[in-house]
């Protein structure tokens, strides 16, 4: 019975946390101006519903992303409550590791770096999947308001990674990016 009280105890520290933080890289929808407070759903509930789609609930939670002659081994950010969340308060990643944003449909999306820890390329793909650009090297915010990236027309995913590493890997606009379901 302690147990079960000391893990409740922690679920809703989480869930309040959760609800109080406000996101570190938040996909901006509409006006790149208004952001995003953090939702105070629980990670993986799709949101102020409750109840995940059949769609979000079967979808991969890791993709392989090939970009060029690199490979990413990306995290899924396929739901409100994660593409919120990104890689917010996140110390390190690997250099072969990212997360992937995936949007319900195509639209101009902005990013910002708030309560980030590290910085980060942010590359914008195209619906048809290529690289339309990258902020390179984009820094954690460190005061408000947090500068906007936004993507210079519609896309349907925006790939994290390390800083550096679109440089390093010679990731370019126009490249051709694969996306495939598993590690």
């Amino acid at each position: 019975m302690r147990h079960r009280a000391t893990l409740l105890m922690v679920v809703v520290g989480c869930i309040v946390a959760a609800g109080v933080l406000s996101a570190c890289v938040t996909p901006q929808q509409s006006t790149p101006t208004n952001t995003h407070a953090a939702t105070s759903a629980a990670p993986g509930t799709g949101g102020t519903t409750g109840r995940t789609s059949t769609a979000a609930s079967n979808a991969p939670t890791m993709y392989r992303v090939m970009v060029g002659s690199a490979t990413v081994y990306a995290e899924a950010a396929d739901t409100p409550t994660k593409r919120e969340m990104g890689l917010m308060n996140r110390t390190r990643l690997n250099e072969d590791s990212g997360m992937l944003f995936i949007f319900p449909a195509q639209e101009q999306q902005s990013f910002w770096m708030k309560n980030m820890r590290i910085p980060l390329d942010i590359v914008f793909i195209t619906a048809d999947k290529h690289v339309l650009e990258i902020y390179a090297s984009v820094p954690p915010c460190t005061g408000d308001p947090c500068a906007l990236y936004t993507s210079s027309a519609p896309i349907k995913y925006v790939l994290e990674v390390n800083s550096g590493f679109s440089a390093r890997n010679g990731i370019a606009s126009g490249d051709p990016v694969v996306i495939a379901a598993g590690s």
